[in-house]
């Protein structure tokens, strides 16, 4: 019995002291944050500026500063803890869409597309980049409108590449074909 007293005993500290939050606990608290943000757009740019603390941890390019300053500050008192840097060192990295619509987070009317035999689409892009849908992709696109009512997004996620139509509810793996 006075064993488990002592163990309690010598555990208290550690339990009143602060827990030290990471790079993934920042973001996360961050873009809760972003919860109060009405306007979609803002709150897209909230969101991704909310991940500037994990894009700084590893040596990706920062968020734009109007992204970033879209995250409303915490509103405890406490002081900020600085985002990691990137190590001089450290090679830049970047992902395959970087530079293409903004990083991958830009949306471009649609041009034209096309289906093949087998259903699967290809797209041309407002600003001329053709995609195509991976033969592997069970989404099936059932686009009957003019193709310049369609909003199109791609972003590379998890090393693959997705595009996403503005109300079409569907996420499709695509490759980009020029």
């Amino acid at each position: 019995m006075k064993v488990q007293y002592f163990l309690l005993l010598a555990l208290l500290p550690l339990m009143a002291a602060p827990a030290l939050a990471g790079p993934r606990d920042d973001v996360m608290s961050a873009s809760a944050r972003c919860a109060g943000i009405t306007d979609d757009r803002a709150w897209l740019d909230c969101y991704y500026g909310a991940a500037q603390p994990m894009r700084a941890q590893l040596g990706l390019a920062p968020a734009p500063a109007s992204q970033i300053a879209r995250v409303p500050a915490a509103q405890n008192r406490a002081a900020p803890r600085p985002a990691p840097q990137a190590s001089a060192a450290a090679p830049a990295r970047t992902g395959m869409l970087d530079g293409l619509l903004g990083g991958g987070t830009g949306i471009v009317k649609m041009a034209s597309y096309r289906f093949d035999a087998h259903g699967k689409f290809t797209v041309t892009l407002g600003n001329g980049q053709v995609w195509e849908q991976l033969a592997t992709d069970l989404n099936t696109a059932h686009w009957r409108e003019d193709p310049s009512k369609y909003r199109i997004s791609v972003v590379e996620r998890y090393g693959r590449i997705e595009l996403t139509v503005d109300n079409d509810g569907q996420i499709y793996q695509v490759r980009q074909a020029n």
